[in-house]
């Protein structure tokens, strides 16, 4: 399955998910879906920004993508474009 990008970007966590998985570590997206314990259908709504994740599948995206997507991004305004590189973040 492809990752079908919305024309804007709903939100930084969406985004970030996005790059992690078509520009920083290209893997399909079935497997990373298999790895968080969620469906296809749930990875490609995350992005498209139909819905948010809940603590634990936050979390799981958090540690799935080696801190690259954090909890917060959730709920933060897109911090560029959908192929903008993210600025790295260093946890405090």
């Amino acid at each position: 399955m492809k990752i079908s990008l919305p024309a804007v970007v709903p939100n930084e966590g969406a985004r970030r998910l996005a790059y992690y998985l078509t520009t920083d570590k290209p893997q399909e997206l079935a497997r990373f879906a298999r790895k968080i314990e969620a469906s296809e259908s749930t990875v490609e709504r995350l992005i498209r920004g139909e819905i948010r994740p809940g603590e634990e599948l936050a979390r799981a995206i958090y540690l799935a993508t080696g801190g690259a997507v954090w909890s917060r991004f959730w709920s933060c305004q897109p911090e560029g474009g959908w192929f903008d590189r993210p600025i790295s973040r260093v946890a405090a």
